[in-house]
């Protein structure tokens, strides 16, 4: 599974790419660009919603430039179910889910 940014950074694995928890105050967490000198950077995001004091997933997304970019190079039923794939592997596996409980109580006080 190999999807492109326009940048020319091949990204095979969802644990390639770089999350950001910037916007807390939005419950939103930045996916961006493995590489460091992309000149768009943030390819997508995860938003999430704080209840009982655990966050819970509410849904993520690629930004249109990534996902036609992927799309002009892999086919639009390929690019779709990779980055979805992606997407999900972002969700279930690496965002850590517990320090954002740490990171929302810490803010809170």
């Amino acid at each position: 599974m190999t999807v492109q940014c326009p940048c020319g950074r091949y990204i095979e694995n969802a644990s390639e790419f770089k999350l950001l928890f910037l916007k807390k105050e939005q419950n939103e967490i930045d996916i961006l660009c493995p590489n460091e000198n992309c000149y768009i950077r943030e390819l997508g995001y995860i938003k999430f919603e704080v209840k009982d004091g655990k966050p819970k997933f509410k849904e993520a997304s690629f930004y249109p430039p990534f996902v036609t970019w992927n799309v002009t190079q892999l086919g639009k039923e390929e690019a779709q179910k990779q980055l979805k794939q992606m997407l999900k592997d972002l969700v279930t596996k690496y965002v850590d889910w517990d320090k954002l409980v740490l990171a929302e109580q810490t803010q809170q006080k």
